[in-house]
C-alpha cells in the first residue's frame, strides 16, 4: 500500500512538471511570433539564409589565391601563363588544401577551431546544383563545355585585322579525397580553341593539372606538396611573339612544391620551396622556315617564408619573404656559328626577392578577404640590363551584400621574364571588379572590369589593356546549363603600331556532375 501510493505520489509530481515546462514552451514561442526569441527552425533558417552569400565565396581565391585574370608570379615576378579551372564549372568542396601554389600566394597554415575562414553553412539542397561522382573515398566533379563564337580581330592587329568564327571544346575534372585526416586534391583542365576563317589556324591548347596534397603530421604541423603541369599558348600581340607565326606557338611547364607549416597558438610560420622548368617549342613560320626557341627555356626555383599571427578570428596580419632565380639553358639571340658565338649573346635569367605584409581579414559578416602591399625587385643577370622593381600590392576581397549578389575586387603586381631587346623585366600591375548576380536560382549573370598596366623597364615601352565583359549562365538543371558571353578587349601603348581593339561573343552549352 505505501509502495501504490508512492508511485501515485510521483505520477502526479511529473505530470504537474511536464505541464509547466509545457507552459514555459508555449510561452516562449509566442514571445517568438511577437518579435521575440524565434523557434529552433525559424533560427535554423534565418542563419543559413545570413551564411548563404558566404557559402558561394572560394576561400581558395579570399585567402590571396585568385588576384586577377592572370597567374601570380614568384616573389614578384611572372614564369608563365597557365590555363586555370573554370572555378564556374564546379562547386567549391567542403574543405581545401593550401600548398603554396607559386602562381598564387597563399596564407600560413590555418587550423583549429579559430582558423579564419570564410563562414559556411549547410545549405537547403540546391536543385541546380551537381551531386559529384562519388568514386571510393574520392567525390569526382566532372565538366564539358562547348562553344561557338565569333572574334572581330583574332590576331589583335593595330588596323585591319580579320574577323573569324570560331569554336571551343573545354573539359574539366576535380576529384577530392573524403579522409578523416590527410587530403588529396587532383584538377586538369584542357581547351582547344580553332579559328574557322583565318590563313593559318591552330588549335590554342590550354591544359593544366595540379595534384595538391597535405599530410597531417601532427594537429598543429603539416606537410604540404603539388605537382603541376601546363600546355599554354602564346597570347596575340605578344611582344615576345613573333608575328609571322603559322599556326600556334606552344610553352610547357612542370614543377612541384614542398613545404611544411606550423602553428605556435596564434602564431603560425609556414616555409615553402618551389621548382620549375619553363620550355617553348620551335615556331613555324609563314615563309616555311622554323625559329628555334631552345634559348627561351629556363628553370626557375624559389623560397619563401611566412609568418601569420591570428590576432582574431576575424583579423590576422601576415608578413612574407621570397627569393627566387630563374636560370636560362643558354644565352639568347638570332645567330649561332660556332661554339664561341654564345658569348656575345643575350644573357637571360634574373636574381630577386619580395617582400610583403598585410593582412587576412572578415570585416564583417559579408566582406571577407586579403590585402597586401611590399616592394620586390629582380637584377638581370646580363649586367647591360637594370634591375626591375617597384611597389607590389596584392589583394582579394569578396563582398556580398545580398544572397543574390556577390561582388569581388581583385588587384596584383608582379615582375615578369622577357626576351624584348633592352628590358630586364616586366613591372605588371592590374586591377579587376567583377559584379555576380542571381536573377533566379538557374539564371546568374555576371559583369566584370579589368586593367593591367605592364611597364617594360629598359625599353621605353608600356602597354595599357582594359577588359569588359559579361557572362551569363542558364541551368536547365544539376546536369545541363546555357552560357553566353561578351567580351570586348582593347590595348593602349606608348610606341605606334601596337594598339589594337576586339569584340569577342560566345554562345554554349555547360554539362557538369
Amino acid at each position: 500500500m505505501p509502495t501504490r501510493r508512492a508511485l501515485s505520489t510521483a505520477a502526479l509530481a511529473l505530470a504537474a512538471l511536464c505541464a509547466a515546462v509545457g507552459a514555459r514552451a508555449q510561452e516562449s514561442g509566442d514571445l517568438g511570433l511577437r518579435g521575440g526569441a524565434t523557434t529552433a527552425g525559424a533560427g535554423a533558417a534565418d542563419a543559413g539564409a545570413a551564411d548563404e552569400p558566404l557559402r558561394r565565396l572560394d576561400d581558395r581565391a579570399l585567402a590571396g589565391g585568385d588576384y586577377g585574370t592572370a597567374d601570380a608570379p614568384l616573389a614578384g615576378g611572372g614564369y608563365g601563363g597557365e590555363a586555370q579551372p573554370d572555378r564556374r564549372a564546379t562547386e567549391p568542396p567542403a574543405s581545401t588544401i593550401d600548398v603554396g601554389n607559386p602562381f598564387a600566394r597563399r596564407p600560413a597554415l590555418s587550423t583549429g577551431a579559430n582558423a579564419l575562414r570564410p563562414r559556411r553553412s549547410i545549405p537547403a539542397d540546391d536543385p541546380y546544383a551537381p551531386r559529384g561522382v562519388r568514386a571510393g573515398t574520392f567525390t569526382l566533379r566532372p565538366t564539358l563545355e562547348s562553344a561557338v563564337g565569333y572574334d572581330s580581330n583574332p590576331d589583335r592587329d593595330p588596323v585591319g585585322g580579320k574577323s573569324s568564327k570560331f569554336y571551343r571544346l573545354r573539359g574539366d575534372i576535380e576529384a577530392t579525397s573524403d579522409w578523416s585526416r590527410h587530403e588529396l586534391r587532383a584538377q586538369a583542365t584542357g581547351q582547344i580553341r580553332r579559328y574557322v576563317d583565318l590563313d593559318a589556324p591552330g588549335y590554342e591548347p590550354e591544359v593544366n593539372a595540379t595534384a595538391d596534397g597535405r599530410i597531417d603530421v601532427t594537429e598543429r604541423t603539416q606537410i604540404v606538396t603539388q605537382l603541376r603541369a601546363s600546355i599554354t599558348t602564346s597570347r596575340p600581340g605578344d611582344p615576345d611573339t613573333p608575328t609571322d607565326i603559322d599556326g600556334d606557338e606552344i610553352s610547357r611547364s612542370y614543377g612541384a612544391t614542398l613545404g611544411v607549416a606550423q602553428r605556435f597558438n596564434r602564431l603560425s610560420l609556414r616555409l615553402d620551396g618551389l621548382a620549375d622548368r619553363y620550355l617553348y617549342d620551335d615556331s613555324k613560320l609563314l615563309d616555311g622556315s622554323t625559329l628555334d626557341n631552345s634559348d627561351r627555356v629556363y628553370n626557375a626555383y624559389q623560397l619563401r617564408l611566412r609568418a601569420a599571427y591570428e590576432v582574431s578570428p576575424a583579423l590576422a596580419p601576415f608578413a612574407e619573404i621570397a627569393v627566387d632565380t630563374r636560370d636560362y639553358d643558354r644565352r639568347f639571340g638570332d645567330d649561332i656559328v660556332g661554339d664561341g658565338a654564345d658569348a656575345s649573346r643575350r644573357r637571360l635569367g634574373s636574381d630577386g626577392w619580395a617582400l610583403r605584409g598585410g593582412a587576412r581579414f572578415e570585416a564583417t559578416r559579408l566582406v571577407t578577404g586579403e590585402l597586401a602591399v611590399g616592394y620586390g625587385r629582380q637584377t638581370p643577370k646580363d649586367d647591360r640590363l637594370k634591375p626591375v622593381d617597384g611597389l607590389l600590392f596584392d589583394g582579394s576581397v569578396a563582398w556580398a551584400p545580398t544572397a543574390l549578389t556577390t561582388v569581388r575586387l581583385n588587384a596584383r603586381s608582379s615582375i615578369d621574364e622577357t626576351v624584348t631587346e633592352g628590358s630586364g623585366g616586366i613591372l605588371r600591375r592590374s586591377v579587376g571588379v567583377a559584379v555576380e548576380h542571381a536573377l533566379r536560382r538557374n539564371l546568374l549573370l555576371t559583369g566584370r572590369v579589368d586593367y593591367e598596366t605592364a611597364d617594360y623597364k629598359g625599353a621605353d615601352r608600356t602597354d595599357d589593356t582594359l577588359v569588359l565583359g559579361l557572362e551569363a549562365e542558364y541551368r536547365l538543371n544539376r546536369t545541363l546549363a546555357l552560357i553566353s558571353s561578351f567580351q570586348h578587349e582593347r590595348r593602349y601603348s606608348n610606341l605606334p603600331g601596337e594598339d589594337y581593339d576586339a569584340s569577342i561573343i560566345e554562345f554554349g552549352l555547360r554539362v557538369r556532375q
